[in-house]
């Protein structure tokens, strides 16, 4: 059973540093299947007013592989993804350190023809070596145990 320990709202229980190379940049985009230049040459990037070449926004979302909870709600099961929303509001470059700080935004039940579903809601404020907020991820899940 889920404990639903609401003082654990808007609290930090997962944090991630990540150091952004050149090649990482380079791999998603490869991954991604994109040929825009800006994120494969540094020249290209600089021609569109870019001190090198940028991370694709998504770039972000690879690396939110954490915990679904904090361990004060004693929960060990699974979830399944329930929504996925981003806000960008900076752009990532090679060099860069990225923190990944996530809290719980919110969790409630709903009560369907399947019966009683809970549901969390964790909040990724995704930040660079200067303090600077770069996006924001907030992610649902159905909790499963």
């Amino acid at each position: 059973m889920v404990n639903w320990d609401r003082s654990v709202l808007g609290k930090a229980f997962s944090r991630i540093e990540q150091y952004v190379t050149r090649e990482m940049l380079r791999d998603f985009a490869d991954m991604m299947g994109t040929t825009n230049p800006i994120y494969r040459d540094p020249r290209a990037a600089q021609a569109q007013g870019y001190r090198d070449i940028i991370a694709l926004s998504t770039f972000i979302a690879v690396r939110d592989a954490q915990p679904l909870v904090p361990p004060e709600l004693e929960f060990d099961g699974m979830g399944i993804n329930a929504g996925y929303e981003c806000s960008f509001y900076g752009v990532i470059y090679p060099g860069d350190t990225l923190t990944y700080s996530t809290c719980l935004a919110d969790f409630y039940e709903k009560t369907g023809r399947s019966g009683t579903m809970r549901f969390v809601v964790r909040e990724t404020t995704v930040t660079n070596q200067h303090g600077e907020t770069v996006a924001v991820m907030r992610n649902a899940f159905i909790l499963d145990w």
